[in-house]
C-alpha cells in the first residue's frame, strides 16, 4: 500500500482510500466522529437499520455544512462592508491631509 493510501474500518467494513499523508490523521478522526454520531443517533432514536441511520446522519451533516456556508457568506459580507468603510475613511483622511498641506504651502508663499 502506498503512503498516499489509508486503510480504515468504518461500520465493520475495511475501506482503502487515497489520502495524502498529511491528511490521514484528520480522516481517521473524522471516521471516528462519524461512527460516534451514528451510534448516538441509533441509541437516541431506536432505529436499528444502519442505512436509515446513515441517511439521517448524512442529512444532518449536510444541513450543518450549509449553515456554516451561509455563516461564511454573511461574515464575508460584513468584512467586505468594514473594508469599504475603512477605505472610505482612509480616503477622507488622506484628502483632508492633502488639503492641509496645500493650505500650508499657500500660506508659506505669502
Amino acid at each position: 500500500m502506498s503512503k498516499n493510501n489509508i486503510e480504515l474500518s468504518l461500520f465493520g467494513q475495511v475501506l482503502r482510500l487515497y489520502c495524502p499523508p498529511e491528511q490521514q490523521d484528520f480522516l481517521l478522526a473524522s471516521a471516528k466522529r462519524l461512527e460516534e454520531r451514528v451510534a448516538t443517533l441509533k441509541e437516541q432514536s431506536g432505529i436499528i437499520q444502519l442505512e436509515k441511520v446513515l441517511s439521517i446522519v448524512a442529512l444532518n451533516l449536510n444541513y450543518e455544512l450549509e449553515q456554516e456556508q451561509r455563516k461564511n457568506v454573511e461574515n464575508k459580507n460584513v468584512l467586505m462592508s468594514c473594508v469599504q468603510q475603512l477605505d472610505s475613511s482612509l480616503a477622507k483622511f488622506q484628502s483632508s491631509e492633502l488639503d492641509e498641506v496645500i493650505i500650508e504651502q499657500e500660506n508659506t508663499k505669502k
